[in-house]
């Protein structure tokens, strides 16, 4: 086996169990991890903001191109780090201003071009060629059909209805209120249990790289030994859990010591 490909096996499991450690009490090897991450990822990001977007749309356009109308973008970016002094902080706003004005501008045509425009085509769907299509209700299509398209448009209505103050709720916009809640409410519950099981997937897929269930299981060489993937990867997480363990019970003792002395 490759001496990298065992390093990075290692690693792995080192820091997931060391993410992992959080959940006895926050700790130094969970720091390590997290400082670790959150490293990678600044650094990450850095790159490919540089080469991404600083290098081709910067550095080409003025050094090899001698479009000079780049210098714009340069002196704004220059005039954003002023915020980090107190007696020019007030030119920043100036780079501030064009960002928020570009973004909201970009941001609102597209926000209504890509999502609100496609929602409330959404929201009224076709009753005659989903009867076509489906009926009015089909189980082999997750209950396409009028039925559902008929529920999805009072629900709407019901959760539009819900927030409208303008008028007095009488005991009708009340009934009204109380169905848009239960959408919503279903909306909701329907948003997190999609999120959890999400989180949790991640979570098998951690735990199949801890036992070793990620890759297939044919034997490696270690040494003069030879022995199976699986067996040596679930060896190497039990033995990295016993070192976490020993680290942490080390610096707590340690820890508990200098506070006693002093």
């Amino acid at each position: 086996m490759d001496f990298l490909a065992i390093v990075g096996t290692w690693l792995s499991i080192f820091l997931t169990l060391s993410i992992l450690s959080f959940l006895y009490d926050d700790n130094p090897i969970y720091k390590l991890a997290e400082h670790l991450f959150m490293g990678l990822g600044i650094g990450i990001g850095t790159i490919e903001v540089y080469y991404g977007v600083f290098q081709p749309k910067l550095v080409h356009p003025l050094l090899e191109e001698h479009r000079y109308l780049s210098l714009c973008p340069l002196i704004l970016l220059a005039l954003l780090f002023t915020k980090l002094t107190r007696k020019h902080q007030d030119w920043a706003r100036i780079p501030i201003a064009f960002i928020v004005a570009a973004f909201a501008g970009i941001k609102l045509t597209g926000e209504a071009n890509g999502r609100l425009l496609e929602q409330v085509r959404a929201s009224m769907p076709d009753l005659p060629a989903l009867y076509e299509e489906h009926g009015l209700w089909n189980w082999d299509q997750a209950g396409a059909g009028v039925i559902s398209g008929v529920i999805l448009v009072l629900g709407l209505c019901a959760c539009l209805l819900h927030f409208y103050f303008s008028a007095r709720h009488n005991k009708t916009m009340q009934t009204i209120s109380r169905v848009g809640i239960l959408t919503l409410m279903l909306s909701f519950g329907a948003s997190f249990g999609f999120t959890v099981m999400g989180r949790i997937s991640l979570a098998i897929g951690r735990a199949e790289t801890l036992l070793g269930l990620d890759q297939p299981n044919t034997l490696i060489s270690l040494g003069s030994l030879e022995v199976e993937r699986m067996t040596a990867t679930r060896w190497t997480s039990f033995l990295t859990l016993l070192l976490i363990i020993a680290i942490i019970a080390l610096l707590r003792r340690r820890s508990a010591g200098a506070e006693a002395g002093s």
